[in-house]
């Protein structure tokens, strides 16, 4: 539109008009803490006062060596060796390597979801399977996608890989942001069986829904029988809302299979990771998220939105179609309950619509969000997935329940009074 942002704090965004504007969008996962929270620019003010030492890549960062301990603490055990980079794209890319090499580079294959989404990269392209279907550039080799949530199509897959090659890696996603939707317990007891009798390295990547955006810090807590992988990867809020910093954590098998010969030390590297401004950022804002405190908000935030999410539904059921999620991680899809919203397709290249209902759905919670903004101030967003089609419910962790009150307010308002389809026309 035609406002441009000045200012924000919290979960507010301030425009040049002197517009305030609630951010619902949670900044698509990166903003956890909400914007500019006064810790983070107090020790980063703190920082830079005092001419800390920034960016020397070959003297070691006692910053990036407490980052690395202080995010082991809070993973299992086993998983207390990390790299930092700057996007979860990069943690997946330095994640397949590293899976890669540790069979000595002689396994093939790495599998992959059908739905999934791990980043536009050359290779984390190459196995995010809903970003496959409109990919434009090259792909990797060897990438070989199964069933959303299909233990058997997985076996299958991975029992034709042995035949030729055999399997290095299985990436997954433990909760899918854009799909709003866990991996079953039954996906994962096979995922571990077929591991422990065919030897190949699990990656989850939690760049999105890490950090207790499902009640627990990360979302494979909430698995029986302790499946832990050998590589998790992170980001998002990881950074405070201020820091472009990943990593990917691993365990000492893995580490040591690729990576521990002093030859092979530079086999995978980058300019701009592990800066002590960036560590220090991510420090920080582990330390104001591990807190009891935090945890205990958390959780009164998940099962108050849910509260809220199904009352709107129980009011709605003639234009709400289905409320999904967990946590903080939400998603409400409407009915396309607009006669005329048919016209608008015409608007829109016949090849990217696969699904008529699927995208008058999509193009229903378009108009919502539209309306949401222009007439009552909040910025929502709609996933861009070709698998999603609901407006996203999953603000920052910090919001209170009046704001939330509002945004349920503002959507019963505009739900009450029907949308003007010329706002996304």
């Amino acid at each position: 539109g035609k406002d441009l942002f000045k200012s924000a704090k919290g979960v507010h965004i301030y425009t040049n008009s002197g517009k305030k504007i609630l951010d619902f969008t949670g900044g698509l996962g990166v903003l956890g803490i909400g914007h500019n929270h006064q810790r983070i620019l107090d020790a980063r003010i703190k920082f830079q006062k005092e001419n800390k030492m920034e960016v020397h890549k070959i003297l070691f960062s006692n910053y990036m060596g407490a980052l690395a301990k202080n995010i082991a603490t809070l993973l299992p055990k086993n998983l207390n060796k990390s790299f930092f980079s700057n996007s979860g794209a990069e943690a997946v890319e330095a994640a397949i390597k590293v899976c890669y090499k540790s069979y000595n580079s002689k396994k093939k294959y790495i599998l992959f979801s059908n739905k999934s989404y791990h980043g536009k990269l050359i290779g984390s392209g190459s196995v995010s399977g809903s970003y496959l279907k409109n990919n434009q550039f090259p792909t990797m080799q060897n990438c070989v996608s199964f069933n959303f949530n299909d233990p058997v199509d997985l076996e299958e897959k991975i029992i034709n890989a042995e035949k030729d090659g055999g399997v290095y890696a299985v990436i997954i996603e433990p909760y899918s942001a854009s799909l709003l939707k866990e991996c079953s317990q039954e996906f994962i007891d096979k995922l571990f069986y077929l591991k422990k009798n065919k030897d190949f390295r699990i990656i989850y990547d939690e760049v999105f829904s890490g950090f207790y955006k499902s009640k627990k810090m990360f979302y494979f807590e909430n698995f029986k029988n302790n499946y832990t992988p050998d590589v998790i990867c992170l980001s998002k809020t990881f950074g405070g809302g201020k820091s472009s910093i990943s990593c990917l954590v691993m365990d000492d098998v893995v580490y040591n299979k690729a990576y521990s010969k002093l030859s092979d030390t530079f086999l995978h590297t980058t300019t701009y990771n592990g800066f002590a401004e960036e560590s220090l950022t991510a420090l920080e804002a582990l330390n104001i998220i591990s807190e009891e405190s935090f945890k205990d908000k958390v959780k009164k935030l998940s099962e108050y939105l849910n509260i809220k999410l199904q009352e709107l539904n129980k009011k709605h059921k003639d234009k709400i179609d289905q409320i999904k999620g967990n946590g903080i991680l939400n998603g409400i899809v409407f009915k396309s309950i607009y006669s005329n919203m048919a016209k608008l397709i015409e608007l829109f290249p016949l090849g990217i619509i696969q699904d008529k209902a699927f995208f008058l759905k999509k193009l229903t919670a378009t108009a919502i969000s539209c309306e949401l903004y222009e007439k009552h101030n909040i910025l929502s967003t709609i996933n861009d997935s070709i698998n999603s089609n609901h407006l996203c419910v999953s603000p920052s962790l910090i919001i209170e329940e009046n704001d939330i009150n509002y945004f349920f307010k503002s959507l019963d308002n505009v739900l009450e009074g029907g949308v003007n389809l010329k706002t996304i026309e």
